[in-house]
């Protein structure tokens, strides 16, 4: 009979542990925030073109990799511009704004917002300007505040935010209370045992 209830229990715990830790897993970094961003921008400006040359920006590379990899994969024939290939099309973008932020929801909750400005060209064989617009894309989630390291990235600057400060109960009292309670507990843990040598 006790080992149904103990099976039961560790059924409980383990649903417990699984389901924080998929969560975690499915959780988009801040680049990955950002890509989705730009890809929203840009994934059907040259809808007409089959070859395209390109001319990304220096900002956010990664956001290159990932329109590439989009655009090879609708059957685009891709070269930058600085080939000897002259293509019909050339695009090019480039980006205003990229950041991120945070602000406090709960203790350990925290909200993220996201934007991204950019603006593109597209250019036809003869230099025409056959397409021109900017583009901003925002995007807000909630993250424990415990996965910020996880979700930044220390090479792009972008991709990292300040912190919003904790309460100063948090920050400055509840050390004290700590202190205090271990104290206490020290306290009596000593003279209970005393008492009982006694």
């Amino acid at each position: 009979m006790t080992k149904r209830p103990l099976a039961f229990l560790l059924v409980v715990w383990w649903l417990l542990v699984s389901i924080p830790l998929s969560s975690a897993q499915e959780l988009l970094t801040n680049m990955q925030v950002l890509e989705t961003l730009g890809t929203a921008c840009l994934k059907s400006v040259p809808v007409e073109a089959d070859s395209l040359s390109l001319s990304p920006p220096v900002a956010l590379p990664y956001l290159t990799t990932t329109l590439i990899q989009h655009w090879q994969h609708q059957g685009k024939i891709l070269f930058f511009s600085d080939s000897l290939h002259t293509l019909p099309f050339q695009l090019s973008w480039e980006i205003s704004g990229g950041s991120i932020s945070y602000m406090r929801v709960r203790r350990k909750i925290l909200a993220r917002s996201a934007e991204l400005r950019l603006r593109y060209t597209l250019l036809g064989r003869n230099g025409e300007i056959l397409s021109q617009d900017s583009c901003h894309q925002s995007f807000s989630d909630q993250i424990p505040r415990n996965v910020i390291a996880q979700v930044e990235s220390a090479l792009y600057p972008e991709t990292q935010a300040e912190l919003p400060p904790q309460r100063w109960i948090r920050r400055h009292l509840e050390p004290v209370i700590i202190a205090a309670a271990t104290g206490l507990a020290a306290f009596l843990f000593f003279n209970l045992r005393n008492d009982s040598a006694d």
